[in-house]
């Protein structure tokens, strides 16, 4: 298991639930995959550098668990389903 950390960028068409409950989803699928999430930290509405999809912000949530490396590809196809969810870079610590 090694430990990363994840910047995931949401859309802004979220409201306060609307992030809990991705951030929440983003968690589930970490666990399920054998993971353990140890911190979560919420960054808030940013302006982006540059247009992503036609947008100019994004709610940043930064995630740091751990997870077995040959899970990280699973866990990037279930984050590019999810429309919310914008983009996301891991990184191993």
């Amino acid at each position: 298991m090694s430990e990363y950390e994840m910047v995931t960028l949401l859309h802004p068409r979220l409201d306060e639930e609307g992030v809990a409950t991705t951030t929440e989803w983003v968690q589930t699928r970490i666990k399920d995959l054998g993971g353990e999430v140890s911190e979560v930290k919420p960054w808030g509405r940013r302006r982006l550098a540059y247009q992503i999809q036609k947008l100019n912000e994004a709610t940043y949530v930064q995630f740091d668990f751990t997870l077995d490396g040959r899970q990280l590809t699973e866990l990037n196809r279930f984050m590019r389903l999810n429309e919310d969810i914008i983009r996301q870079l891991p990184i191993r610590k």
